[in-house]
């Protein structure tokens, strides 16, 4: 048992949660003065990967459900960072992201490589990448476990 009486075989489970949101408080605070949130720039970056991608497909990529990435899609179409085009690729609907949407984009996406920068100056560059490759290592696992495999 560690010193905050943790069970260690508990511990990784709320060690990873509890990086995970301190990470998604910082993002968050890296995103302040602009318009976007977290969620919202992780939508715009699927987009930004795959033009032309559908609500179901970005849902399938990110652990989202299609619903809350749908809340996302209209509030970013309201404030014109993205549109939906007739389907592509046999696609009911298609999503493209617009030039205001880019701009935001790239703004979120320095943030978020400055934020990323700090973490790994702050780790080191060997702890850096041995905490990457571990978890690189751990998503397919969490990933087979949450789909039941």
């Amino acid at each position: 048992m560690s010193n905050d009486g943790i069970p260690d075989r508990e511990r990784l489970g709320h060690l990873l949660w509890e990086v995970g949101a301190r990470v998604s408080l910082l993002g968050e605070a890296a995103l302040a003065r602009t318009p976007l949130t977290s969620r919202m720039a992780g939508i715009l970056e699927a987009i930004v990967a795959d033009p032309g991608t559908s609500i179901a497909e970005i849902s399938r990529k990110v652990p989202v459900s299609p619903q809350a990435v749908s809340q996302v899609v209209v509030r970013l179409e309201g404030i014109g960072y993205l549109e939906r085009r007739s389907g592509e690729r046999g696609r009911g609907v298609a999503l493209h992201i617009t030039e205001a949407g880019k701009e935001a984009f790239a703004e979120a996406d320095e943030r978020k490589a400055a934020l990323n920068r700090e973490l790994a100056e702050t780790l080191g560059e060997e702890r850096h990448a041995e905490l990457i490759r571990l978890l690189q290592e751990a998503l397919p696992v969490v990933t087979a476990m949450e789909r039941g495999s």
